[in-house]
């Protein structure tokens, strides 16, 4: 009996193992496994890429070692792409290169946007040179989760609407989630939403770390339906948020420190938006700082709304914190601009400002209902 019962054990192991390792293994509710083990070596990017154009829809691709990149991977739809870990699986950038990691959509100037994918636990390093963007993403509902962004030329992350060759897709491109990343040290903004048309909304940026990017830490020039949460934003040079054409967008719970840094002109925000017409957006429980001072002349506005685009916008801002570092600072900016804004503006502490609040344009401010 005993014997009989280790023999079928081993059977049932045997079969698990067919089915979850291996090129094209895979069964019934099973997805398929294709491993790539990289060898810090100048093939690991082609070994890459022949494992992704290789595997069926629905697998997993899965990546181990330290792969030294003399190209960029594209990512086809309907698949995972994950690592070991953070540490265990780094992508080094070993040459020029328009971007690291990019959909096979927007490599290949597709006309609508792709699939679903994944990517997962793993590191992007790049260089420091050039304007290489780290991962560029033209799908819909992508999960972008536990991973690192580092020294990229040009952004960490983006999420857009257009392809290599500047062409914009004809459909949307919604329901992305980008959760629990790294991005650092990138020389243009750290997590980037492109979108010359109306496609790349209702998406989510939860509980991220941006630090040092050169310009923007989180820039969206479209934020419709976006919900910005939960991140910590610091030592950016440019602004910590800038979120274009507000529209159903939620900006919350973020700690923002440490914006516009070094620059002595200008004016440069720690969370600023335009407002479109119709459907109102929140910004609430933000704290936003700069702990390390401010430099010349420069102007730093802490929540600012820049204008609203057209007819009336909606915006209630409650229960943000903030306290400056110059009296040159302004805590709270509303302008409506040529249209018009309606703002509830409640529950803010606003500290250390030479102007806690101010507006101009058509702008109606009530405490709320």
């Amino acid at each position: 009996m005993r014997a009989r019962l280790v023999t079928a054990m081993l059977a049932v192991i045997v079969a698990s193992a067919a089915g979850c390792s291996g090129h094209g293994a895979g069964g019934p509710g099973q997805a398929y496994l294709d491993r790539v083990s990289c060898g810090d070596s100048r093939l690991d990017a082609g070994l890459i890429q022949r494992a992704i154009n290789a595997s069926r829809a629905g697998a997993v691709i899965e990546i181990a070692g330290t792969c030294f990149l003399v190209r960029g991977i594209t990512l086809l739809p309907n698949r995972i792409y994950t690592g070991d870990s953070r540490t265990g699986t780094v992508l080094r950038q070993g040459a020029s290169m328009r971007y690291v990691m990019a959909s096979a959509g927007f490599a290949a100037n597709a006309s609508v946007t792709g699939a679903q994918l994944s990517i997962r636990q793993l590191t992007v390093a790049c260089s420091g040179n050039g304007n290489t963007d780290g991962i560029i993403i033209l799908n819909w509902q992508v999960d972008v989760t536990d991973v690192d962004v580092s020294k990229c030329g040009g952004s960490g992350i983006v999420d857009t609407n257009q392809t290599a060759s500047g062409a914009s897709i004809t459909n949307t491109s919604v329901n992305s989630r980008f959760e629990d990343n790294f991005i650092s040290g990138s020389g243009v903004n750290g997590f980037e939403v492109t979108d010359n048309r109306n496609s790349v909304t209702d998406g989510y940026f939860l509980n991220n770390q941006i630090a040092s990017s050169g310009g923007d830490a989180i820039r969206l020039e479209n934020a419709a339906g976006w919900d910005i949460a939960g991140n910590h934003l610091y030592n950016s040079q440019g602004d910590g948020i800038l979120a274009e054409r507000l529209y159903g967008s939620t900006i919350s719970g973020n700690y923002i420190e440490d914006f516009g840094r070094s620059h002595r002109s200008g004016a440069w925000y720690g969370i600023a938006g335009t407002v479109q017409d119709g459907n109102g957006s929140t910004i609430s429980g933000n704290k936003v700082f700069n702990d390390l001072g401010e430099s010349g002349h420069a102007g730093h506005i802490y929540i600012g709304i820049i204008r609203t685009n057209a007819g009336t916008g909606y915006l209630s801002v409650t229960g943000n914190v903030i306290v400056g570092a110059s009296q040159d600072d302004i805590g709270l900016y509303f302008n409506g601009g040529a249209h018009h804004l309606v703002v509830a503006s409640a529950g803010n502490v606003v500290s250390n400002v030479g102007t806690a609040a101010q507006h101009s344009g058509s702008v109606d401010i009530s405490g709320g209902a």
